[in-house]
């Protein structure tokens, strides 16, 4: 028997079978879910994987919707999610919010009107936004930025790496921001005349 499977933040799916693990939705977007095991816990960073091969894993494993996670269904309004991203981006650009709105002909009052959350037509200004912010609209709507890069760690770099990701976007700012201090600090030191 054929059914539909809807998808939704919160849903635990359990397989019937004993050889995969469950699967908690934390997110649905337009090209893809992410999920987490159960075990991992909210902070731990998803999986993704389309909803067309979310969908077919349910099939395969028959798995059965088994109720809703509290942790993973609390997720802000699509209007709250995309001020925070603006809020976030903005800063990682240097701008005020009246430098924002200087370049977008609006008033510092509707930038602040969107960082809060609340609609006010963020979603006309997507383009001209993410060209201000210099990222890609994709990214600024849903926060995740399609880009694959390969590199080779030590493993103190991949120590490094795996602690950055743990961090919130505010703190990982920072830690760039202290990594390029240090860096210029270093570059200093080893001139003529420089720190040291």
């Amino acid at each position: 028997m054929q059914y539909a499977v809807v998808l939704q933040p919160g849903q635990i799916w359990t397989p019937t079978g004993r050889g995969s693990p469950s699967r908690v939705v934390v997110d649905v977007l337009r090209d893809g879910v992410l999920y987490r095991d159960p075990g991992e816990g909210p902070g731990s960073p998803p999986s993704r994987v389309s909803q067309g091969g979310f969908r077919q894993w349910v099939r395969q494993a028959k798995a059965r919707l088994q109720g809703i996670d509290p942790e993973a269904g609390r997720k802000a309004s699509p209007s709250a999610e995309l001020g925070k991203r603006i809020r976030i981006l903005r800063k990682i650009a240097g701008l005020s919010q009246q430098q924002l709105a200087d370049g977008l002909g609006l008033s510092r009052s509707a930038i602040a009107f969107w960082e809060t959350g609340r609609e006010g037509g963020a979603q006309k200004h997507l383009a001209e936004l993410a060209r201000i912010l210099g990222v890609d609209a994709e990214a600024l709507l849903t926060g995740m930025a399609d880009e694959k890069i390969e590199a080779v760690l030590s493993p103190d770099e991949h120590d490094l790496v795996m602690l950055y990701r743990r961090l919130d976007p505010v703190r990982k700012i920072n830690a760039q921001k202290w990594i390029e201090r240090q860096t210029r600090i270093a570059a200093g030191a080893g001139r003529p005349g420089g720190a040291g």
